[in-house]
């Protein structure tokens, strides 16, 4: 073999390593819908009815996959296998067959895998605080996920300040820690102002200082309620802030369009 050869041979050999590693991380297949082997449904049409058991052992395959995807080299496809794993939790988070009977413990185990791929995914953040910090009832796990994309960005990321106000949300609403709030909306303003986003800027500040000075206010607990419920369309979520709204003396009402309508109590008069 000629010099030449070898070192065109040399040259596609990484290549073929990162192909052979790819197609063997997609072969592990996740999820098969249904809790099925996969191959298989579980539906009324095919006569086939998911069991307990079977649900139980299809979440122990599950995780075990998951531990072999986080574990395996991804030869630079990380925001491509992370995008795949994605894929894999839509088809569990919307398999309801199953989720009934094995609930959704597995959510952290997906956005683990997924924020270790792909940490500055923003997007992705929002699914799992839905996930994690709601359908598992764990905003402290999914704000020490969030911390991944906080440490991995920075101001001059496009959007990257929208994971900030994310964090200061589940801290500020699911775990009450009035200073993580804080400290997450002052830097999603110095970030939003670095992007250029002066008016979001501004809120995110005054909302800060409103919460240093009065921790349980009102009016910012409302306005966060209300950015809850306008940021997703997942119905339990929805549910939580519209019951949080309503405590907070929010009046809603159904228009004719069908859309709610929210009317905020005013507020009262400051003692002189």
């Amino acid at each position: 073999m000629s010099s030449l050869a070898v070192k065109r041979f040399e040259g596609l050999f990484p290549v073929a390593i990162a192909v052979v590693a790819l197609g063997a991380i997609i072969g592990v297949q996740i999820y098969a819908p249904g809790g099925a082997r996969l191959g298989d449904r579980f539906s009324e049409e095919n006569g086939l009815q998911l069991t307990q058991l079977e649900a139980e052992r299809q979440e122990q395959r599950l995780a075990a996959n998951l531990e072999i995807v986080k574990n395996l080299p991804t030869l630079g496809f990380d925001n491509l296998l992370a995008n795949w794993v994605f894929l894999n939790f839509l088809q569990y988070f919307g398999d309801l067959e199953a989720r009934n009977l094995t609930g959704f413990q597995l959510n952290d185990n997906f956005f683990d895998v997924i924020s270790r791929l792909d940490p500055r995914w923003i997007d992705m953040y929002l699914f799992l605080s839905t996930a994690v910090g709601y359908y598992q009832a764990q905003p402290e796990l999914s704000v020490e996920l969030m911390r991944r994309g906080t440490e991995a960005l920075s101001p001059e990321f496009p959007g990257a300040w929208r994971l900030w106000r994310l964090k200061s949300l589940d801290e500020l609403l699911l775990l009450g820690d009035i200073p993580a709030a804080i400290e997450s909306l002052e830097t999603a303003s110095e970030w939003a102002q670095a992007s250029g986003y002066e008016p979001v800027a501004t809120l995110f500040r005054d909302a800060a200082n409103t919460l240093r000075d009065n921790p349980d206010s009102v009016p910012i607990r409302i306005n966060a309620w209300l950015t809850v419920y306008s940021q997703t369309m997942d119905t339990l979520v929805r549910e939580r802030a519209l019951t949080e709204l309503e405590a907070l003396g929010v009046e809603i009402q159904e228009g004719e369009d069908g859309e709610l309508r929210f009317f905020v109590p005013p507020r009262p008069e400051p003692e002189n």
